[in-house]
């Protein structure tokens, strides 16, 4: 293993996808990301430790790497993770068919599912640490890797580990973006709205209750009622560079419509249940319970309106955080400063709250500071077809958690 860049190509190329299919949840190679990453971080001369969970459906291991011999006041735990989105391939890249687990480098990008979100903070990171080391750089904090599986989605993330007992004194979420220093990040509330009618022959409307035609008028209601209220909502922390508003507002979105499980899907049959999904998007510093609650009544008020038969289900509720610890947030900044001018990016450094969430919530929830900063803009592709990373960019996160980490 001869650089940076060849451990991420090698790590890319590991397919550890997370998917949930018929409520099982499905991991690829976990134990053979950790192991590789375990080993290598042993070959540079760090110390990795392997500490496994495990449910019905298998083992998520989490690899801790940090460095020999250090010893600081502080702890600080610097967070990535190494499982990924399913990807279908192939990709077309310049003309080029490629398997999204064959990683393919072109003018300074990598392509690949997972190079930039996130093998690339594994990558920077590890490195980081051990250039830190050969450069005999004295540490002022004592830097612990926290790379984990099940970020997209899974049980056994870091929360799990956080609800076992370990803690740090501060800590830095490297799944994020290189544009901005994050000081906080969005809350979120998922859940289903369903309405019952009484199916029948479209012929035959009077005989019937339409529970489609019911459903728009509840979701009309709520997205003009309810919307409007969150989208007014305004944080107090600065919105990412490009947004339309200069601080994180609320949002309200219904993003899937279907019928219920033992319908009929015909054009001639009036369906007895209609359902529909929402992402409720919270500012950094509200309540999470209250926020439910406030969404609830809301649906109450549309089916008393509209005489509709009704339920909700709350199935994924999550606060969001922000930065408690001023010095933390002041050491960052600095740390980003001399990161972009080592590399030589064009860039100036900007602070701002996400719009999406984070593990940085479990950090908060714990009172442990936390910021963010990684190696994903939004033109990388994360999720998506073409996933790439800018080689550059994880020089950047690299040289961000070496100033970070070190004394000046």
């Amino acid at each position: 293993m001869n650089s940076l860049v060849d451990f991420l190509k090698e790590l890319v190329s590991i397919k550890t996808e997370l998917r949930i299919e018929d409520g099982r949840v499905i991991r690829e190679n976990y134990e053979k990301a950790a192991e590789f990453i375990a080993s290598t971080a042993e070959k540079l001369g760090l110390k990795a430790e392997t500490v496994v969970f495990e449910d019905k459906f298998g083992k998520v291991p989490v690899v801790l790497v940090e460095p020999k011999d250090v010893y600081a006041e502080e702890s600080i735990a610097l967070v990535s993770h190494y499982d990924v989105v399913p990807a279908k391939g192939p990709w077309v890249v310049e003309g080029r068919k490629i398997n999204p687990y064959e990683p393919l480098l072109i003018d300074g990008k990598l392509y690949g599912r997972g190079a930039a979100d996130d093998k690339s903070a594994i990558a920077a990171s590890i490195y980081a640490l051990k250039e830190a080391v050969d450069e005999g750089r004295k540490f002022k904090f004592k830097p612990v890797l926290v790379i984990a599986g099940d970020e997209e989605g899974g049980p056994l993330g870091i929360k799990t580990l956080l609800d076992k007992g370990f803690k740090w004194d501060k800590a830095v979420i490297l799944d994020a973006s290189a544009e901005y220093l994050s000081i906080g990040a969005s809350g979120v509330i998922h859940g289903w709205v369903r309405v019952f009618g009484k199916s029948g022959h479209a012929g035959y409307p009077h005989l019937s209750e339409n529970a489609a035609s019911k459903l728009v008028k509840v979701i009309s209601f709520i997205q003009e009622e309810y919307g409007s209220i969150r989208c007014g909502r305004i944080s107090r922390y600065p919105s990412p560079p490009g947004s339309p508003l200069p601080n994180l507002w609320g949002r309200f979105n219904f993003t899937i419509l279907k019928l219920g499980e033992n319908e009929v899907e015909k054009h001639n049959v009036i369906p007895g249940e209609a359902v529909a999904g929402f992402d409720a998007r919270l500012l950094p510093e509200e309540d999470v319970e209250e926020a439910v609650r406030e969404l609830i009544s809301f649906f109450s008020k549309a089916f008393n309106k509209y005489g509709v038969r009704g339920c909700i289900e709350i199935i994924a509720k999550l606060r969001g955080w922000y930065t408690t610890d001023e010095k933390l947030k002041e050491e960052a900044v600095k740390s980003m400063e001399k990161a972009i001018y080592t590399v030589g990016l064009n860039q100036e450094v900007k602070i701002a709250a996400e719009l999406g969430g984070n593990d940085g919530t479990f950090f908060f929830l714990k009172g442990i500071p936390v910021v963010a900063l990684g190696a994903i803009r939004n033109e990388n592709n994360i999720h998506s077809d073409n996933e790439f990373v800018y080689i550059r960019d994880v020089e950047f996160l690299k040289e961000f958690v070496k100033a970070l980490v070190t004394e000046g």
